[in-house]
C-alpha cells in the first residue's frame, strides 16, 4: 500500500510539474527563497535534458537537500539523485 501511495504522489508531481517535498509543502519554497537551493524547475530541466528515459516524477529530501528524479527507460525504473544546492548529479541507481 505504501508503494502505491508513493507512486501516486510521484504521478501527481509529474503531471503538475512540481516536486513533492518529503517534509511539508512549504519547506522547499522557504529554502528556495533563502537561497539555500536552486529552483526545482531549473534542476528538473537540466536533469531531463541530460538523462535518457521518460521522466516519471521527483521527491525532495530536506535533510540531505537532494532531489530524487525517477525515470523509466526500456521498462527499467531508475533514480537520479541531484544536489538541490548546486544542481550536480550525486548518483544514479537502478530499481528492480
Amino acid at each position: 500500500m505504501r508503494s502505491l501511495t508513493i507512486f501516486s504522489l510521484l504521478a501527481v508531481a509529474a503531471l503538475s510539474g512540481t516536486p513533492v517535498p518529503a517534509s511539508g509543502p512549504n519547506i522547499v519554497q522557504g529554502m528556495k527563497e533563502a537561497g539555500e537551493i536552486l529552483p526545482f524547475e531549473v534542476i528538473r530541466d537540466r536533469v531531463t535534458a541530460s538523462v535518457r528515459g521518460e521522466y516519471v516524477g521527483a521527491e525532495f529530501d530536506a535533510q540531505t537537500r537532494t532531489y530524487r528524479f525517477r525515470f523509466v527507460n526500456d521498462g527499467t525504473l531508475f533514480n537520479v539523485d541531484v544536489d538541490a544546492r548546486t544542481g550536480d548529479r550525486v548518483s544514479r541507481r537502478q530499481r528492480f
